[in-house]
């Protein structure tokens, strides 16, 4: 990749950052503060709880001890789960129908809800009707603004990486950083947050089932993800498979700071290059 092409992904960014603070200003909606996120902290551990099928294998020991010890992070579908997480990160979309399926979700657990700071993210792609949302839920919410990280090429990956430790991005701007998956700009929120551990529990990446396939009142259900292969997984869908991606974040962002990375269980994809966290 050339310099004008580093250059112009730049810019790129620059721009959607722009659109997405416009957006949110004109939906009257808060910015996500570091400061008002660290106020909640209350451990060096953050636990992000994807939606993988190996949730299930955590006894009600280990949901006492995690609920006891760590802070949590809930992705996306991790409201269907009966665990109420310290923060919650997700985004609309990708279809009008799944949107109001999510407000309807939201609504339903409303009051489940009400002592989570909400991480709303991809508003410039995908918009809630706020109107339909409880006054609670609205509340919650704090707008995410992040980089979008070059996927095409690892080396390319691994120079934007680079260049944005250098800089001091998060600090300096505020923002977080994604590539192909939400589990990265967890890992984003982990360090700048400052935790010294972060599990990636449910993170399997091996196939497509989640915890909810186990439980027959969500039987009906589906996550949109066919196949046998998870898409941040598919070379075909971009260059680098999310698998890569964690590690790169690992080796180049979260090692120099100090923070160690792990999976959840060994059953995930990310084992043994991540140690397990549970048995």
């Amino acid at each position: 990749m050339t310099l004008r092409e580093d250059l112009s992904w730049i810019r790129g960014e620059m721009r959607r950052v722009a659109r997405v603070a416009r957006a949110r200003r004109e939906g009257g909606l808060p910015p996500f503060r570091l400061a008002e996120a660290r106020a909640r902290k209350t451990s060096d551990t953050l636990v992000v709880l994807g939606s993988g099928r190996s949730i299930c294998r955590l006894g009600a020991a280990d949901w006492q001890r995690i609920g006891r010890d760590h802070d949590t992070l809930g992705l996306n579908f991790w409201l269907l789960h009966p665990f109420t997480p310290t923060f919650y990160q997700f985004e609309a979309g990708p279809t009008p129908e799944r949107s109001r399926q999510f407000e309807d979700f939201l609504t339903e657990r409303a009051d489940r809800m009400a002592g989570v700071l909400m991480l709303y993210k991809d508003l410039e792609r995908h918009r809630l009707d706020l109107a339909r949302l409880p006054p609670g839920i609205v509340a919650n919410l704090r707008v995410l603004n992040k980089v979008n990280l070059p996927v095409d090429d690892a080396g390319r990956l691994a120079r934007m990486l680079r260049l944005c430790r250098r800089v001091d991005l998060g600090a300096r701007t505020g923002l977080l950083l994604f590539a192909r998956a939400s589990i990265v700009q967890a890992l984003s929120f982990g360090a700048e947050m400052g935790y010294r551990r972060i599990v990636l529990a449910g993170v399997d990446l091996n196939d497509t089932r989640y915890f909810w396939d186990e439980d027959p009142d969500l039987a009906w259900f589906s996550s949109g993800q066919t196949g046998q292969m998870h898409r941040t997984m598919d070379p075909g869908v971009s260059a680098v498979p999310v698998d890569r991606v964690v590690m790169a974040f690992r080796d180049l962002w979260l090692g120099p700071a100090g923070i160690a990375l792990y999976c959840g269980h060994a059953t995930s994809a990310l084992h043994p290059r991540l140690p397990a966290f549970f048995a």
